[in-house]
Formats: C-alpha cells, sequence, structure tokens
C-alpha cells in the first residue's frame, strides 16, 4: 500500500494531474478517490502514513462514563447493565461495551449451592480422602447410589428458555401462553437407585407419611433395594450409598444394613451436605425432571406413570458416566479442600 502511494505521489511532484496518474498507475489499480486522499493527506501532513484519530469520537464509553461504569460495579458485581444504562442515560449496548472492553469483565451466572462452613469442609475433605482410599484397596466395588426427591404434578417452566410460537398474544391463546399454579399441588416423593450398568425400580413413598427409620427400613431396604440388588448383582459384590438423612443414618438401619448387604458407605464414612458428589443428585434426577416436568398431570397416577416411563428409557451409558464421575468429583472436592467444586 505505501508503494502505491508513494508512487502517485511521485507523479504528483513531477506535475502530472489526477486523470493522468490514475491511467499511469491502473496497474496498480488506483482509482480517482484514492489518489485525491493521498493527495490531500501528503499535503496536510507531509507524509503518507495513516492519519490517526481521525474517525467518530468516544462519546458515551469516553474515560469519564468507564470511571462512574467501574465505580458502580466495584460497590455492586450484581448491578443490572439496563439499571447503568438508566441511571446514566447511555444505551445498554454502550455499557456491553464498556464492560467487556474496557473493565474486561465477563458476566457470570449466579449458582445455588449448598450449605458450607469451615468445619463442614473440613469433614467433607477428611471424608472425600477415605473414600478415595476404600474404592483403591477395592473395599467398596459396584457402588449403588441412592436418592429420594419430590416430583409434583404440575408443569416446570424456564422462564428464560421457555417460548411459545404465536402471531400475537389474545385472550384465545391464553392456555398456551400460561401455566398455572395451585397453592399446595398434589405431590409424591420418589425413591431410586442406580449403579454403572443397572437401575433399581421407581419406589413411590406414600403421600402424608412420616419418612421414620422405621418405614425407610421397610418400604425401601426390604421391600425394594434388597430384592433388586440381590437379582442384579447375584454373587457379585455390591456396595450400598445413601445420604444422611435421619431415617438413612438411624442406628437400627445401619445395623440392617451391616447384616444384610456385602457392603455399604457408612453415615460416618459418607460426605453430609455433598448433593455435588451423589450422582442422583447432580445429574439423574435433573434429566428425569426434564423428561416429566414438561407438561402438567390430572392426578398423581397419571404422573407416577409418566415417571415409571421415562425413568425406564435413560440411557444407561448417562447412568454409567453419572456414577463413574463419582470418584473424579472426589478428586476435586479434595482439590478443593473440601469447598465448592461445582463453579
Amino acid at each position: 500500500m505505501d508503494f502505491k502511494r508513494n508512487s502517485m505521489i511521485a507523479a504528483y511532484l513531477a506535475g502530472k494531474s489526477v486523470p493522468s496518474i490514475v491511467r499511469e498507475l491502473q496497474h496498480l489499480s488506483v482509482n480517482k478517490m484514492f489518489a485525491y486522499r493521498t493527495i490531500n493527506r501528503y499535503n496536510d501532513t507531509g507524509s503518507v502514513k495513516k492519519r490517526y484519530g481521525g474517525g467518530r469520537k468516544k462519546t458515551a464509553t469516553n474515560t469519564e462514563m468507564v470511571r462512574k461504569v467501574k465505580k458502580r460495579i466495584e460497590r455492586n458485581p450484581k448491578r443490572s447493565a439496563n439499571k447503568m444504562a438508566k441511571e446514566l442515560n447511555v444505551s445498554r449496548w454502550s455499557i456491553q461495551q464498556i464492560l467487556k472492553n474496557e473493565l474486561l469483565l465477563k458476566p457470570y451466572k449466579i449458582q445455588k449451592v449448598h450449605d458450607l462452613n469451615a468445619t463442614q469442609m473440613k469433614l467433607r475433605l477428611d471424608k472425600a480422602q477415605e473414600l478415595k482410599r476404600l474404592a483403591a484397596s477395592g473395599e467398596i466395588p459396584n457402588i449403588v447410589f441412592s436418592d429420594e426427591k419430590i416430583f409434583t404434578i404440575e408443569q416446570y417452566v424456564n422462564k428464560q428458555n421457555d417460548r411459545v410460537w404465536l402471531h400475537e398474544k389474545s385472550y384465545e391463546n391464553l392456555n398456551t401462553r400460561f401455566v398455572t399454579r395451585r397453592h399446595s399441588p398434589a405431590q409424591v416423593m420418589v425413591w431410586a437407585a442406580v449403579t454403572a450398568d443397572g437401575r433399581s425400580p421407581l419406589v413411590f413413598l406414600e403421600p402424608g407419611v412420616k419418612m421414620n427409620a422405621t418405614y425407610y427400613r421397610e418400604k425401601v431396604l426390604e421391600a425394594a433395594l434388597k430384592p433388586w440388588a440381590d437379582k442384579h448383582f447375584g454373587r457379585r459384590p455390591w456396595t450400598f450409598q445413601q445420604d444422611s438423612a435421619p431415617s438413612h443414618k438411624a442406628r437400627v438401619n445401619q445395623e440392617w444394613l451391616k447384616n444384610h448387604v456385602p457392603h455399604f458407605i457408612s453415615a460416618q464414612q459418607w460426605m453430609s451436605n455433598s448433593p455435588d458428589a451423589n450422582p442422583m443428585d447432580f445429574s439423574i434426577w435433573a434429566i428425569l425432571e426434564n423428561k416429566v416436568n414438561t407438561r402438567k398431570y390430572e392426578s398423581l397416577d397419571a404422573l407416577k406413570s409418566a415417571l415409571v416411563r421415562e425413568w425406564k428409557k435413560i440411557p444407561q451409558t448417562h447412568l454409567r458416566a453419572a456414577c463413574d464421575s463419582f470418584f473424579h468429583r472426589l478428586d476435586e472436592i479434595i482439590r478443593a479442600k473440601g469447598g465448592y467444586i461445582e463453579q
């Protein structure tokens, strides 16, 4: 480009007109507008170098505006870009440019996590290390992960992502646009268990019944877990996992597990406040919920039928991947010194 401009200025200094310069340098693809601009630049600056500082000046994203936005973000990192735009009387696009290009900030979604204090983090670290040791020594083979979850007959709505395509809003399409809510919708608690190569049947716990130690042992451990596991594993060893709910860690149930299952992770060994370590919590329930809660159900029986149907459809590859990630998550908990790992 500099060669083209220098050739043009040489011809201009030799007294040639712009049309003749364009004809002479047509092999360089020179046009009249380019020639006039180059000559004017040379006459103004004595050089063909590009003049910086031209073009539209910064207005909304000037230094003072950047300073104002920076102070607001430092006071409250959760401040809305829309709100700042209104306060400073600039466009939302300008605020986004300042945040991204001038302040080098990125927007991160706020996450809900379980509560952990310093003592709980220390216990999580110690127990994660112990579980790693047990796994390495072969003392907890074929882990069966279990959990309970409540499902309601109502449809779940993701306010950020769920949309419906219509020509316009009208009274006639209210049923399409609205999802109704009740004060106390019918619900059912479900127990289930998964292992790397299988899944238990779903167990529906009776509504209104208090989940005490006896009910949990009779309805879940004796009636569901033991028959299914004996049939599924045969003579293979297996290990039962459950969280630290009161009915789970009751002394009588810990004794029952000691006498009736090959191996189990005791209440003293399992990490409390750790849904991020149980595949049922961090993965499997979400898969089932996404499949089932896309519509509203007329009755609990309809909801139960949908749960059973969709439970059977979850690919075994998903269950295996979730179960296999347990040991990786133990490593993450150890690296985080017992702190949060889902970042």
